[in-house]
């Protein structure tokens, strides 16, 4: 018998599915019958979404189980599965006995039985749409414009595994040309590079990256000569639009970049136009500088320092290099953000070094962003920050972790976070798989008080970028500044157990502990944070104190956390400001630290992004 298609492609659904008395929002995350919004946990809401997915069809317990839980995850399966049908059942009012829509065929699965249609969306106001998104399709790409454009990481046929970032860096060059091309929209690096290494159908990668073509291609350098393939690809049918091999000298590299984006624009009947002259550096330090990006965007803990480094040697062999500068800056800067390294070390240096880029080049949109987020984390002026961020982000293209910057460090602590939530929005369109993006999306939502969207899309970074820390940290601190301390308590041992080095993951992990009466294991993650000297450790047991609720104490710790000029102490005031208002109004040490920050301690009804009267 032929298998049946489900209701809706997985990658492209609808926005709205309406069955029997209910209407199921997919960006919104909401269950609603009759324009009243019906709670669901997380596994209940999933759990919906498949059965509606493949309506009419018997979906088994074992896919049920694939859908809610990664593999290494320790649970009882059966009694989960059980649990989770039950809580929906109870949401629909539904019986398992005389089911009206969701029906049991014992020992194998269920089956959606009631009617489904699929709701036509309404045009809706670009960037609006995402403030209140849920989490399972945060971006929605329309059929992708004709003029689009993914650039893939080309391939290393060298032999030589040393030459990846070389090749690597030919794509994002290539990208960062094609950016500036009219009229084309074009994926950013983190994205497109998402892919290296995967056999995907290229159709796929365009419609995850909603893109109507692709540009693939491969490299091969031997000694001082280079061999470019290149094609272009409708992502529609798979046909070659454009295709050309270049043999060239490794020392007409620039010219080559410049060659190959044009051409590429011409075969899209573009024009490349309004192309700023840039600076050639030398092609050893050019190299290297392709290295130091490479480790830059990597955001390890290994990777970070290495590009700082890498960074200076390029700026040794060639001081002219305003790109290599405004690189160690966003270094210096990136380390800080982590606590990899102290503020009081590294800001002064990255202020220093986008300053010498800005003289080399004013308009260079990575310094001026530098320049504002030394302003804003560590000299606490505001004014001068604001002025820098739009001086970055006044001339298109903009860099998508430029307007990531600009919403975490400028709009998320001035309490604009509608806005900090549009901008994130606006750099997600054209690096829709990025980190960093995700992680100040959900940042951003929070801030604006809306809990039940910003924790379950960190949830699904968490999923997608399981070696990283950073997304269990801030669902853990979340439901710490909200009181769910139990909630909190497993999230903030993932946290901790990804980055145990971390003063943050320890004190909000420590805190907890004490919360749930294990003092001896509280007590020890607490020792460790008594060097207060050691930068990060003020944050830690500001956090430790939060998550044992000893507020009152987290208010007079947050003062050494702000001497320290420590970056996440900014976060902490938006979550406060967001779920817990009245700290600032009733307790004077809360507002106290809120004044020495000069950030404001109301969330106005303009900028708060909640989902309705009842919200989260």
């Amino acid at each position: 018998m032929e298998q049946q298609r489900p209701i809706w492609r997985s990658s492209s659904p609808p926005a709205v599915v309406r069955f029997g008395d209910f209407e199921l929002d997919l960006r919104a995350a909401e269950l609603r019958k009759d324009d009243q919004r019906i709670r669901l946990q997380e596994q209940p809401f999933q759990l919906l979404v498949e059965l509606l997915e493949h309506a009419g069809q018997l979906v088994l317990r074992e896919e049920i189980r694939r859908k809610l839980w990664p593999d290494n995850t320790i649970v009882e399966f059966d009694h989960s599965i059980n649990a989770a049908v039950k809580r929906l059942r109870d949401a629909l009012q539904d019986s398992a006995e005389t089911p009206r829509y969701i029906e049991t065929l014992a020992r194998r699965g269920y089956r959606m039985i009631a009617s489904v249609s699929l709701k036509p969306e309404k045009a809706r106001q670009p960037g609006i749409a995402a403030l209140n998104t849920g989490v399972s399709w945060p971006l929605q790409h329309s059929p992708p414009q004709k003029a689009s454009v993914a650039v893939l990481p080309f391939t290393n046929i060298s032999g030589d595994a040393d030459n990846d970032y070389f090749c690597d860096g030919l794509a994002e060059e290539l990208i960062n040309e094609l950016a500036h091309v009219p009229g084309l929209k074009v994926i950013a690096r983190t994205s497109a590079f998402a892919f290296k290494g995967k056999q995907e159908d290229i159709r796929d990668i365009a419609g995850a990256l909603g893109v109507a073509h692709v540009v693939e291609g491969s490299v091969r350098r031997s000694g001082s000569r280079i061999r470019i393939s290149a094609q272009l690809i409708a992502a529609a049918d798979g046909t070659h639009v454009w295709s050309e091999r270049y043999d060239r000298e490794l020392a007409a590299i620039f010219a080559l970049q410049d060659e190959i984006a044009q051409a590429i624009a011409t075969a899209l009947r573009l024009h490349l136009s309004g192309t700023p002259a840039q600076y050639r550096p030398s092609l050893p330090a050019y190299e290297e500088y392709l290295k130091a990006r490479n480790c830059l965007a990597a955001f390890t803990r290994e990777s970070l320092p290495r590009s700082k480094e890498i960074f200076e040697q390029v700026i040794t062999m060639d001081p002219g290099f305003a790109l290599a500068q405004s690189g160690l800056a966003m270094a210096l800067v990136t380390l800080v953000l982590p606590g990899i390294m102290a503020a009081q070390l590294a800001m002064p240096q990255a202020h220093a070094a986008a300053r010498r880029a800005l003289d080399i080049d004013p308009g260079l949109q990575e310094a001026h962003a530098v320049v504002g987020m030394v302003a804003a984390l560590y000299e606490y002026d505001w004014e001068e920050a604001g002025r820098r961020f739009r001086l970055a982000t006044v001339r298109e293209p903009v860099a998508p972790y430029i307007r990531w910057h600009f919403s975490f460090s400028y709009l998320l602590p001035m309490g604009h976070a509608r806005e900090s939530v549009q901008e994130c929005m606006r750099g997600l369109q054209d690096d829709p798989l990025n980190f960093m993006g995700g992680f100040h999306y959900a940042a951003a939502l929070l801030a604006g008080g809306n809990a039940d969207a910003g924790e379950s899309y960190l949830r699904q970074l968490a999923e997608l970028h399981s070696p990283l820390y950073q997304p269990w940290y801030l669902l853990a601190l979340s439901k710490a500044v909200r009181g769910m301390h139990q909630d909190a308590l497993s999230a903030a041992e993932r946290a901790y157990s990804l980055a145990p080095w971390s003063g943050t993951t320890k004190g909000l992990f420590g805190g907890l502990l004490r919360s749930a009466g294990d003092m001896k294991a509280a007590d020890q993650l607490h020792r460790e944070l008594k060097n207060a000297d050691v930068y990060g450790t003020a944050m830690g047991t500001v956090l430790f104190h939060i998550g044992c609720s000893e507020l009152e104490q987290a208010a007079d710790v947050a003062k050494g956390a702000i001497e320290q000029r420590d970056t996440r102490i900014v976060l902490l005031m938006g979550l406060i400001r967001a779920f817990r208002p009245d700290l600032f109004r009733l307790n004077s040490r809360w507002s106290a630290v809120a004044t020495l920050l000069g950030v404001p301690t109301e969330l106005s009804d303009e900028h708060s992004i909640q989902t309705g009267a009842d919200s989260y």
